[in-house]
């Protein structure tokens, strides 16, 4: 029985090392990624919250490009936080009216490099830009977000973007 013991302890411990490596660390950005969410909630606040969008990503060797839709259908006043606290590599921000499969799609705003800030922005802001690049146009009905995130060292990060209606 001692020598059965002896034996199962190390292969348990091991067992129990290794769960606690493999998914401590997404519990970690689960954890980060919730507190930059009410974070974003403070910075949007007296809004009635809407939702909210988290992008997970692993920084690779090369590029990577992240589209998010947002229906902005309310004629109310939307107001947008996104936090990229937790993005360690250049990041651009661009809000176009359109998804990346239009030809003629719009670029409305960007912010060059984004990483590590809070952005705010509202949809008074967007449809003045919108409308100032598109005379004929009525006003945004959805917003489509590129995050363009650039190479670098192998890591898994996210990016916080939270919404809510002007009350």
């Amino acid at each position: 029985m001692i020598k059965l013991f002896k034996l199962t302890l190390p292969l348990v411990a091991c067992f129990l090392w290794i769960g606690l490596v493999s998914g401590g660390g997404e519990s970690e950005l689960e954890a980060q990624m919730s507190t930059l969410k009410q974070e974003c909630k403070e910075m949007i606040k007296g809004t009635r919250y809407e939702g909210s969008k988290i992008t997970y990503y692993s920084v690779r060797s090369s590029k990577q490009i992240k589209n998010i839709e947002v229906y902005t259908f309310l004629l109310d006043e939307y107001k947008f936080a996104i936090s990229t606290k937790k993005c360690s590599v250049p990041l651009t921000i661009k809000i176009y009216d359109a998804a990346p499969d239009v030809k003629e799609r719009i670029l409305i705003k960007e912010f060059k490099k984004a990483q590590g800030k809070n952005l705010k922005f509202s949809t008074s802001e967007l449809n003045d830009l919108y409308q100032a690049k598109n005379p004929d146009a009525d006003r945004l009905r959805n917003i489509h977000i590129e995050y363009a995130i650039s190479s670098g060292k192998v890591a898994n990060e996210g990016i916080v973007l939270v919404y809510g209606i002007e009350s």
